[in-house]
């Protein structure tokens, strides 16, 4: 006999509390990839952020550097105002690099769980899928 020509039979509580079971887990771990998904565009808007505050206040200490160093070739500032400017602007540059390295880090970290997160969720699929299918078939044989 051809299985589509068989009634479907009806499905026992246990197919029920398993279907559950799987569906509650798939949906716990898309939650946890939305979330996941979310940390990583907030730390990219903190970094966008923190980047556009060092680049004013780059600006600002070029403009101070400019203004200091034109006042200083008249000897109305002390020289050592336009070596202090420099070496703000100095750490500044640096500040900006480690922003870039601390939000790679953290973007990395976060990556790393997402991933093994969709990892668990495609094989809870697959496993849901698996047993759809054993189970509709090992019915369907009787």
């Amino acid at each position: 006999m051809e299985s589509q020509y068989l009634p479907t039979p009806n499905p026992t509580p246990e197919d029920d509390n398993l279907n559950q079971l799987l569906n509650s887990k798939s949906g716990v771990l898309r939650t946890k990839l939305e979330t996941l998904a979310a940390e990583i565009q907030t730390r990219f808007a903190i970094w966008n952020h923190n980047l556009d505050r060092l680049n004013q206040d780059q600006s600002n200490i070029q403009n101070q550097l400019q203004h200091s160093t034109r006042l200083a070739r008249y000897h109305l500032r002390d020289p050592k105002d336009v070596s202090q400017w420099q070496n703000s602007g100095l750490k500044l540059g640096e500040q900006q690099r480690n922003e870039d390295v601390l939000c790679w880090r953290d973007v990395v970290m976060v990556m790393r769980d997402f991933l093994e997160t969709w990892e668990v969720h495609e094989q809870a699929k697959n496993r849901s899928i698996f047993l759809n299918h054993a189970g509709s078939r090992s019915e369907d044989d009787l």
